[in-house]
């Protein structure tokens, strides 16, 4: 968003942030946190404090500095209400909560939770910071809603480290898929209407996961490794407690007599005939198509079958190589295919919202190393980037994002709509038995 942008929106700028000034603590941090939106929103070369603080009115570094790395305000709060906000704009009892990862890259080991690790967002290893977000999607738009940073093994350990970096001593190591979780459970808790999760691999293959949000009566489509595995036909399972033959300590879990195979050699299975051609989305070069097939099985959770069987959606793209993916997915059989399609699709809108956060709030181009810091930055572009959604909503239309050369991490086309729940994206084709 250039100047000229921003000032039209001042106004709604304004009245969206009364709603949020009084969650800032004092009464001085006010102004701080408005500077700051704004600096946010108004691009520039890097939207650091330094930045923000030179180029908008009445800003001063060392006090900006100080309202995000040592202010006394509740990032929760503000993050709670903007979560509020977003049902009042975006809420639907059919949306989708997706969870990912996205990586900050940084340098030296000073920053809290800095270190060597695997991004999907970078794609490599990389000396970086991950956090686990989640976003809200329903047919109205979407927005990242929460956010966790991700702190491994050795940074928890890492008591001298902590200290430097100001992580609280309540601070415990948690999986990603933990997070996740944790980030899941606040919303059903606060109230937020959806009915779907959607996930990569590292959500779908964690039985921690998924029996979690089975718990908590929703449906998912996840993504799942070619390397899960799965029975076909329900399996017999032994009898808890039974010894064997040879003797030893009874048996404490159900185990199956016989051993699953992998998604991979399930989908070797299925005949020409089981393949649909199904379009997920109107994307912005055409209609996103893929070809699905479906089976019923029982997933692998911890080496013992799950409880109920699932649905096993093998999809793979229509070009002359085909690349397969394998989801898995709880919902009862009276949904049908084209809908479990779209809402497996729509796990896109989560990279859009942070190559929207990044590339038009800043979510990546803060400089501070400590958690207060992290904490009180990414809830500020939290924040920005549902204000320019909540704006979308508003005009009924996109709003240009200004010059997209100023960040690497910009997205290559602005942010659109989601299509889930539209019925021109259920489009159904049945293939030939020789494709």
């Amino acid at each position: 968003m250039d100047a000229v942008q921003l000032r039209r929106l001042k106004p709604e700028l304004d009245s969206f942030l009364d709603r949020y000034l009084p969650l800032f603590g004092r009464e001085e941090n006010h102004p701080h946190a408005g500077r700051f939106l704004q600096g946010l929103l108004a691009g520039g070369e890097r939207r650091n404090i330094e930045n923000i603080a030179e180029q908008v009115d009445g800003g001063v570094v060392r006090t900006m500095q100080k309202f995000i790395t040592q202010g006394v305000w509740d990032d929760r709060a503000v993050l709670n209400e903007m979560r509020r906000h977003t049902v009042q704009v975006l809420g639907d009892e059919d949306a989708v909560i997706n969870v990912d990862e996205t990586g900050f890259p940084k340098k030296g080991d000073k920053s809290v939770g800095v270190q060597r690790q695997y991004a999907g967002t970078l794609g490599r290893v990389d000396n970086c910071q991950v956090g686990v977000f989640l976003n809200y999607c329903s047919a109205q738009g979407h927005t990242l809603i929460d956010r966790r940073l991700f702190l491994s093994e050795e940074w928890v350990r890492d008591m001298s480290r902590r200290e430097l970096a100001g992580v609280p001593q309540s601070v415990v190591f948690r999986t990603k898929p933990a997070l996740a979780v944790e980030m899941i459970q606040n919303a059903v808790t606060a109230g937020v209407p959806f009915r779907w999760v959607g996930g990569d691999c590292v959500y779908g293959d964690s039985p921690t996961f998924v029996q979690t949000v089975r718990a908590l009566d929703k449906w998912y489509v996840l993504d799942t490794s070619s390397s899960a595995r799965v029975w076909t036909s329900e399996p017999r399972r032994r009898r808890v407690g039974h010894v064997g033959a040879k003797g030893g300590r009874p048996v404490k879990l159900a185990k199956a007599l016989r051993k699953p195979v992998t998604v991979v050699e399930a989908a070797a299975t299925l005949p020409a005939s089981a393949w649909r051609r199904v379009t997920v989305a109107e994307g912005s070069q055409g209609p996103r198509m893929y070809e699905y097939a479906e089976m019923q099985v029982w997933f692998s959770e911890e080496g013992c079958p799950a409880a109920e069987p699932e649905r096993l959606l093998v999809r793979r793209s229509v070009e002359q190589t085909a690349e397969i993916k394998y989801q898995r997915s709880n919902a009862p059989s009276t949904i049908r295919l084209p809908k479990l399609a779209a809402v497996g699709g729509c796990r896109w809108t989560i990279e859009q919202d942070f190559q929207a956060g990044k590339g038009e709030c800043g979510l990546d181009e803060y400089e501070t190393r400590g958690w207060t810091g992290w904490h009180h930055h990414t809830a500020l572009s939290l924040l920005a980037t549902f204000f320019l959604e909540a704006q979308r909503q508003r005009l009924g239309k996109k709003i240009p994002a200004g010059d997209r050369s100023r960040s690497a991490c910009r997205a290559a086309a602005p942010a659109r709509r989601s299509t889930l729940g539209r019925k021109r994206n259920h489009r159904l084709v049945t293939l030939a038995s020789a494709t």
